[in-house]
């Protein structure tokens, strides 16, 4: 009987290591492609007090390195004014400015307030504009949503993230945990964008800008 119980309890304190261990190795192994296309698509985040949140900069400065990689004729960036005065896709914007991008390529999308905003609003600018593929970039314990999102929005896309794996388990750790809870969230957003009658943008106008 005591040999049953160690081996229980020895079972069951290995699959409360396993099972989140394989869930964030699963979550952070999406597939990836970077290749020429007509836009890069960056989804904004956070910008407490318009300062540029360190996964923020690592989606601009991941969207740099393909930008100079590969040929794509705009960069759209997407997101509205959720914890700053200012838009994300003006912060992103000026960041990008700073590094060399020239304005004309890019494109902003003021209004979205989460994930599914973002992409909504960006497919209809990529109608808007004549453009029919792209490259999404995020971080990568956001890739998997972003994917889901993306097919039950029918929006064909490649998926790229930076993975320096040192960096970001700690940064990254708790967040990809707590996409359990946003992909909860995620399904009235998604579920709203697919009820609309004629497709619109969704979120909010804060932009200091007209686009």
């Amino acid at each position: 009987m005591l040999q049953w119980l160690i081996a229980a309890m020895i079972t069951v304190i290995g699959l409360m290591v396993i099972a989140p261990l394989a869930y964030f190795v699963w979550m952070h192994t999406a597939r990836l492609r970077g290749r020429d296309a007509d836009a890069l698509i960056v989804l904004g985040y956070r910008c407490d007090d318009n300062q540029i949140h360190p996964l923020l900069k690592e989606r601009l400065d991941t969207t740099l390195m393909l930008f100079r990689t590969y040929k794509f004729r705009y960069i759209i960036l997407s997101g509205g004014a959720v914890k700053s005065s200012t838009t994300e896709a003006e912060i992103m914007c000026d960041y990008l400015l700073s590094q060399g991008v020239p304005e004309d390529r890019m494109i902003l999308e003021s209004r979205s307030r989460n994930t599914v905003h973002n992409l909504v609003n960006c497919k209809l600018m990529m109608q808007q504009h004549g453009i029919t593929t792209c490259v999404l970039v995020s971080n990568s314990f956001h890739i998997r949503r972003m994917n889901y999102i993306m097919k039950a929005l029918q929006i064909p896309a490649d998926l790229y993230a930076e993975r320096n794996w040192p960096n970001f388990v700690p940064t990254q750790w708790k967040l990809t945990f707590r996409e359990i809870h946003n992909y909860k969230m995620t399904l009235p957003w998604i579920k709203e964008a697919l009820s609309m009658d004629t497709p619109h943008m969704m979120g909010k106008e804060t932009s200091r800008m007209s686009q």
